[in-house]
């Protein structure tokens, strides 16, 4: 990729004649340090690489642990601004295995650009520093041009882009040269011993290895910076880097691209370049699309196709993007053998990377904000009208909840799960309601804030949308307008839904739940309503509740130990004389009445270890979501 330094130029206008379409950028929320690449082990965790040397977790609810997955900073040279700790790949096979790989500089100077294998601990969000096992390496002629990705194919191999070697205009013709790794994609075979094998199929598995490089599939790049595969039939999508005028995207099949030669330096994109001992034209593949340094362009970041379920407005699109000129821009076949571009509308200089989690939705990271994005279709919609009752303020003999909270004018006009450090995942965070909604009274009284979220079918921790809504007296959950249903940004489909709530546990349906732009009622009151675990809820009568008790808001129910529920409580109301109370909204007032009790009738202590067996203090109830 050209330097990370170079002048920024944002180019917000769409280039004549492109068909217009729309994503937006969600933020995560977490502040990363140079962070340049994004992917998955097959679970629901994401894993962002940091330029420096570290690969650090996003975990399923939005948090990173303090601790990075892994840090090599003390081997990572990252000097110059195209050197570092560029990719990170899983093996297949990871979850049985734990080994990883990444492709990152090492050594002084130039450098050396070096693919290494790691393994996971027996922590699976930390990884073993000193499990490297070297597989190649190549020292650099310049800083610049190290490519940096690194993918296994839908083959199960490993594959690896390097750029030409660096400074400008490729001097030594290296790309081109088929004795250099620079300037290609490579392809090896990888095991659990120290080195790797050449694939059998590999398109040059039998050359003289003094002329040509066995590991090479495809040659004739400038600066491979991002490549990807295409999920539904192993495509390999590329964004190659350009010179001075032009970007470009180069697409080829992994069953007829083996030893493509994509043309640099004779061609830069579809413009000549330098023509020197280069073939005639037809001995090499084309782009698909170029872009124009005259349009604000400076290094095209390769991205992904997209094959998720949560976007279906998005499926089948190569979405990528530009350093610069920050557009997110799509390609899709136009059914002639050709490719229609559209511009996303969405522009944002310094965007690295494009990945996907293990649903195949698309993140991309930005290291002039530190941040990692969800790309999202804002045009995708469901509605989701929620039933849900909480412990702590139901009423048996009503049957419906206490209004205690809106009556003392404690619930507060924006949602308190954000300021209380709820990481917000996808969406969501913010919402703020009226005087005016508040106001109400009856049946339809506001209880309380609860936060809703979408979790996919296939992977049921991964959340896919959140919203936070008002839930009322007779348990309906309206959005903070006070309107009837909560709008989600997610396509038509099916979706496990959850509710939790600041001090109970949360509870999920067992089953996906068919949605659409029609508000669907899930009544989680209802014992006929299934949900995720054996006890995700309390019977109360004829119906269920949500478990009270939760105060350090965790996922689970304790009396007595560390991070119990039962002190938050006696601290709250001083620490020392026990029939002491206090007011206010806080996450210790278990009963939600807007007091804090520790004894006496109607305290905050009781619930706790009633909802825990009431017996056996040490017990714990477990929250029963994935």
């Amino acid at each position: 990729m050209r330097s990370l330094t170079c002048a920024l130029l944002t180019v917000l206008s769409a280039a004549s004649g492109l068909r217009s379409q729309s994503v937006q950028l969600q933020p995560l929320g977490l502040v990363f340090d140079e962070p340049v690449a994004v992917a998955h082990a097959g679970d629901a965790r994401l894993f962002v690489v940091e330029r420096p040397g570290r690969i650090r977790i996003v975990r399923p609810d939005g948090s990173t642990p303090a601790q990075p997955f892994l840090d090599i900073s003390a081997q990572v040279l990252d000097a110059g601004g195209e050197q570092g700790l560029l990719g990170l790949a899983f093996h297949p096979n990871y979850a049985q295995n734990g080994f990883f790989y990444v492709h990152y500089t090492a050594g002084t100077g130039n450098g050396v650009s070096r693919i290494a294998r790691f393994s996971v601990s027996g922590d699976p969000d930390v990884a073993t520093p000193g499990s490297q096992v070297i597989l190649w390496s190549a020292a650099q002629p310049y800083t610049n041009h190290n490519g940096g990705d690194l993918h296994f194919g839908p083959d199960g191999h490993l594959w690896f882009a390097l750029g030409d070697g660096g400074d400008a205009g490729d001097p030594g013709d290296r790309a081109q040269n088929m004795a250099l790794p620079f300037g290609k994609v490579l392809r090896i075979a990888v095991g659990s011993g120290a080195g790797y094998t050449i694939p059998a199929d590999n398109p040059f598995a039998t050359a003289d290895p003094a002329d040509t490089l066995r590991e090479i599939w495809s040659s004739g790049l400038r600066n491979p910076w991002r490549f990807s595969f295409d999920p539904a039939n192993g495509d390999v999508w590329i964004g190659d880097v350009g010179q001075g005028n032009w970007e470009e995207v180069d697409r080829v099949s992994t069953a007829t691209g083996a030893g493509a030669n994509f043309g640099w330096r004779c061609y830069e994109g579809n413009a000549t370049f330098n023509l020197a001992g280069c073939d005639p034209p037809t001995a090499y593949v084309p782009p698909v699309q170029v872009l124009a340094h005259a349009d604000g362009h400076c290094s095209v970041i390769g991205g992904r196709v997209y094959r998720g379920t949560t976007y279906p407005g998005l499926v089948g699109r190569y979405i990528f993007t530009d350093y610069c000129q920050g557009q997110f821009r799509a390609l899709v076949p136009d059914g002639q053998g050709g490719w229609t571009a559209s511009v996303l509308g969405t522009g944002m200089a310094g965007t690295t990377a494009i990945g996907a989690n293990v649903v195949g939705d698309l993140f991309a990271c930005n290291n002039l904000t530190g941040q990692v994005y969800r790309i999202v279709d804002p045009t995708a919609v469901v509605r989701v009208a929620p039933k849900v009752l909480l412990e702590g303020p139901y009423n048996g003999t009503t049957l419906q909840m206490s209004d205690a909270l809106r009556a003392s004018g404690l619930i507060p006009l924006t949602e308190p799960y954000t300021a209380a450090g709820w990481p917000q995942v996808a969406g969501g965070g913010g919402e703020t309601t009226s005087t005016t909604v508040l106001a109400g009274t009856g049946s339809n009284a506001i209880v309380d804030w609860v936060r809703v979220e979408l979790r996919s079918a296939a992977y049921p921790s991964v959340v896919v949308a959140t919203r936070q809504g008002l839930v009322q007296r007779d348990g309906d959950v309206v959005a903070a307008d006070g309107s009837a249903s909560l709008p989600f940004t997610v396509g038509p489909g099916s979706y496990h839904v959850v509710v939790r709530h600041r001090n109970h546990l949360g509870v999920m349906t067992a089953t996906p739940v068919p949605l659409s732009a029609a508000a669907t009622t899930v009544d989680l009151r209802l014992p006929g309503t299934a949900t995720f675990g054996t006890e995700a809820r309390k019977t109360v009568g004829s119906l269920r509740v949500l478990w009270a008790g939760n105060v350090q808001r965790d996922d689970r129910l304790k009396y007595t130990g560390s991070g119990n529920d039962r002190d938050p409580v006696l601290t709250a109301v001083g620490g020392s004389v026990p029939t002491a109370t206090t007011t206010g909204y806080r996450r210790e007032d278990v009963n939600m009445d807007g007091v804090v009790k520790y004894a006496g009738s109607a305290n905050d202590r009781d619930p706790v270890l009633v909802n825990i067996g009431g017996v056996v203090p040490t017990a714990t109830r477990i929250e029963q979501l994935p």
